[in-house]
């Protein structure tokens, strides 16, 4: 399933803000439940039918709660499935508007302008991620749990703003401080693993053939 190893290998970087609740907004029951009903497609992501069926849910869902951030994060997997970026970047700026310091948000919007050819936007959304995490990171302890996502991110930007001996240099660093976790395959490790040495048409590449990449095979 080409999306569902797109979403693991790639954006991970776009997990953060997901995990972020909002302390102000309770999101509607009806909107929540046709979330889930969407969610039940998932499986069956491949099928232009079942996409298009999971969008239609969650356009439902947002109609109802117009601030319900899960509903429209997750239509990005159905829109990069259905290959719709001019609306897969449409709901990923109306994420923005939401949680406008979200930096994987940038970072993601970066990519996807980069998959249209507008590589002026692309830069400029990878720049705003950029300064998000460098500025978080300046105060950061190394122990945070999110430090490692932060740095990660941080250097997949240098990456994609063509500086790619930077990013190097800070994913070994990280990669030589990340302890092993065998209870979870060393999964952290095995990730900053397969960003180092990239440059941004690798990178790139991983995006677009997930299945020529596997973390287990570093």
């Amino acid at each position: 399933m080409n999306t569902l190893k797109f979403i693991t290998v790639f954006l991970l970087v776009a997990s953060y803000s997901c995990g972020q609740q909002s302390k102000k907004h309770k999101p509607d029951p009806e909107a929540v439940q046709l979330n889930n009903q969407a969610m039940m497609l998932v499986p069956y992501i491949e099928n232009a039918d079942s996409s298009k069926k999971a969008i239609t849910l969650l356009d439902q869902a947002t109609t109802i709660d117009s601030n319900y951030f899960l509903g429209y994060s997750n239509k990005l997997m159905f829109y990069y499935q259905l290959q719709e970026f001019d609306k897969l970047i449409l709901t990923n700026n109306k994420l923005i508007q939401l949680r406008p310091s979200a930096h994987d948000l940038y970072l993601s919007g970066g990519v996807f302008y980069h998959q249209i050819g507008d590589s002026i936007s692309a830069n400029r959304y990878f720049n705003k991620s950029l300064t998000i995490c460098n500025a978080v990171l300046d105060t950061m302890n190394s122990k945070n749990r999110d430090f490692v996502m932060f740095t990660t991110n941080q250097a997949i930007n240098l990456i994609m703003l063509n500086d790619s001996a930077k990013a190097n240099k800070i994913l070994k660093v990280l990669y030589e401080n990340q302890p092993d976790d065998p209870q979870f395959d060393n999964v952290e490790k095995k990730y900053i693993h397969s960003l180092m040495n990239k440059n941004k048409k690798e990178l790139l590449d991983m995006v677009n053939n997930p299945d020529k990449y596997s973390l287990g095979s570093f």
